[in-house]
Parts: structure tokens; C-alpha cells; sequence
């Protein structure tokens, strides 16, 4: 066997790899989406709340639903120095369990997902058109 045969392979084993492992995570992540639900976004209210016994200060956000119900959840500080506009920020609810609440419409492991999605595809896609070039390759070099 040749450097070319089995480079050939190795091109060929990785582009099936690659795309199987992109289907599997795209079927994972549909999943994740659906049990996710759906989220509506609003305008909140970032309210500085009064000192508690401990010294301590903490924030919370405040927004109403679409049937004006008020909620309101704590916000951590990693979350308030994340934000874009911390005087109106957008926050999405859950429609399902409006009391749910967050700040970005997708939530974490759905980007990991989507990320891990876009490394596996991309793995079969440099891994495919690399083997079509070694095909090209091995045949003007004969």
C-alpha cells in the first residue's frame, strides 16, 4: 500500500467520522430545541434591591408577559456585567412557565451543540474535498 492509498483512507475514514458524528449531534440538538420550548422576548427592568442583614446588595430583573403579569427573578453579577444595556435589558421568557427567564433566546447547550455541529460537519466537509484533491493528486503523479 502507497503513501496515497492510505493517506486516501485515513481521508476517507475521518469524512465518514465526520459527517456521522455531524448527523447525530444535528438529531441531538433538535431535541435539545424542542425540550427547550419556545421563549418570548420583552423588555426588563434591572431594580438594585435594599441592603440585606448580611451587608450584601443584589439586583433583580423584572418583566412583564404578554398578559401582563409582573416577574421578577435575581440577577447574578456575572450575568448583570454580561449584559449589553443594563438600563433595558431584553430578556426572554419561557412561554410555557413564564417565571423562567433569561437573557440570551438560546440557551447554552444549545450553542455547544450548535458549535460542536459546525467542528464535526467541518471535519467532513476538509476531509472529503481532501480526498477528492489526493484522487486528482495520485492520478497526475502516476
Amino acid at each position: 500500500m502507497d503513501p496515497h492509498d492510505l493517506l486516501g483512507l485515513v481521508f476517507e475514514v475521518f469524512t465518514w467520522i465526520g459527517f456521522g458524528s455531524a448527523v447525530v449531534v444535528l438529531l441531538v440538538m433538535l431535541i435539545a430545541r424542542a425540550a427547550d420550548g419556545s421563549w418570548v422576548e420583552t423588555h426588563g427592568v434591572i431594580v438594585d434591591l435594599p441592603d440585606d442583614a448580611d451587608g450584601g446588595q443584589g439586583r433583580e430583573v423584572r418583566w412583564m408577559t404578554e398578559a401582563a403579569e409582573l416577574y421578577s427573578r435575581p440577577v447574578t453579577d456575572a450575568e448583570f456585567d454580561a449584559l449589553r444595556d443594563p438600563e433595558e435589558p431584553n430578556v426572554f421568557y419561557a412561554r410555557r412557565e413564564p417565571s423562567r427567564a433569561r437573557f440570551r433566546r438560546t440557551a447554552d447547550h444549545t450553542r455547544a451543540l450548535r458549535l460542536l455541529f459546525g467542528v464535526t460537519f467541518g471535519i467532513g466537509v476538509v476531509c472529503s474535498i481532501a480526498s477528492i484533491v489526493l484522487l486528482f493528486v495520485a492520478d497526475t503523479g502516476a
